[in-house]
């Protein structure tokens, strides 16, 4: 009643721990995932048999996303699953895991290297610097909104992030540039500059085959560029050690130029939102106090509008992104306060938003009146 789960590393068959050979010769089937990793599956079938001197079959989907058959036929004596890369780099073999557990199974284990960990090794980055992973798959746009601010974010702390194309053993999966135009796209919509066109990043295809290649390269090159065959992996490297930059020249050839590029800092989510606040607030009481006629209790408030706005930039130039758009929100919300009372109707448009109309002013009606002894009625004419 066992079930031998086996990594057999970035390397195919003879990357198999030597202790896994003897669990794995001990099971009365053994099977081959063909489905989570793209690779030679005939040639890896070969191999195995050679090694282990056992009958190996190659397993699909239908097979390894059944985890009760799985345990099933563990459960009547061993079955051993040997896995390209780690075992549990799939979740797809976690779930196997789950079921056999839970039906009394016993589950044996044996690690061993995958892409995920030795892709920045292969390329002298340093591994405690991986600061995201994520898989780029197909999709809508918004699809890749979550890897865009998980790249944006690991950038800012000066960290590396590893994207893993999507691979379809039937339909061949997602191509470089496929996958780098919807970063694109996400790029179009934050404006962040996560993925602007001049971003250095790593292709790595095939790596640790005998048709491994890897490129260093900007954004807007790398869109244009034909990477071959599956599988893909795309580095965004962050603030480069300068270790880390002669691992570079001498495995990539790496230029100067492109390196001193690498790891820019792209704005966080939170700045663009203050700049915004902060530019529209702006142009909202510069058109409110344009006019307004003079009034003490509006013109308190206008300084203190003023005076929220004033901290909130200082913040902003500070790197304070939260305590600027805290200031920021309290100018807006005092200013937004007169229209709340009735007293205006603001237009929260900035100046270069392009709903704004040309020659965009506003009219006050002078006659009315409220409890500060002045009621504005504000209102958008287009000249």
């Amino acid at each position: 009643m066992t079930l031998v789960l086996v990594g057999m590393g970035v390397h195919g068959p003879r990357g198999i721990p030597v202790g896994a050979l003897e669990d794995l010769r001990a099971c009365g089937r053994v099977l081959l995932d063909a489905y989570t990793t793209p690779m030679d599956v005939e040639r890896a079938l070969e191999e195995l048999r050679s090694i282990l001197g056992v009958e190996v079959t190659a397993a699909g989907r239908d097979l390894l996303e059944d985890a009760p058959r799985i345990s099933r036929e563990a459960a009547a004596g061993c079955l051993g699953i040997v896995v390209p890369g780690d075992v549990f780099t799939a979740t797809t073999h976690d779930a196997l895991r789950q079921e056999a557990v839970r039906r009394g199974v016993e589950v044996r284990v044996w690690h061993s290297s995958s892409v995920v960990t030795s892709a920045l090794g292969r390329l002298g980055l340093h591994v405690y610097k991986l600061g995201f992973i994520g898989t780029l798959a197909e999709g809508p746009p918004q699809s890749a909104y979550r890897l865009y601010f998980g790249v944006a974010s690991a950038l800012r702390n000066g960290q590396h992030s590893l994207l893993l194309l999507q691979h379809d053993k039937e339909g061949g999966g997602l191509s470089v540039a496929e996958g780098l135009r919807l970063l694109r796209q996400a790029e179009d919509s934050w404006r962040l500059g996560a993925f602007s066109p001049d971003r250095v990043l790593i292709v790595a295809s095939r790596l640790f085959s005998s048709s491994e290649a890897m490129r260093i390269l900007r954004m807007e090159e790398a869109l244009d560029a034909d990477f071959g065959e599956h599988p893909h992996s795309v580095i965004v490297p962050g603030r480069l050690h300068y270790t880390e930059a002669d691992s570079l020249r001498l495995i990539l050839g790496a230029p100067d130029e492109v390196l001193s590029e690498a790891g820019r800092v792209p704005a966080s989510l939170g700045s663009r939102l203050a700049e915004s606040a902060i530019g529209k607030t702006r142009n909202a009481l510069a058109r409110f106090r344009g006019a307004v006629p003079a009034s003490p209790g509006i013109g308190i408030l206008m300084e203190n509008v003023e005076s929220y706005l004033y901290d909130a930039e200082r913040f902003l130039r500070e790197g304070n992104v939260e305590l600027a758009l805290a200031e920021a929100g309290y100018a807006e919300g005092l200013l937004d306060s007169l229209r709340l009372l009735g007293y205006a109707r603001i237009d929260w448009r900035g100046p270069g938003d392009r709903r704004a109309p040309e020659g965009a002013s506003y009219a006050v009606n002078p006659e009315a009146t409220g409890s500060s002894g002045f009621r504005a009625s504000l209102s958008t004419t287009v000249a």
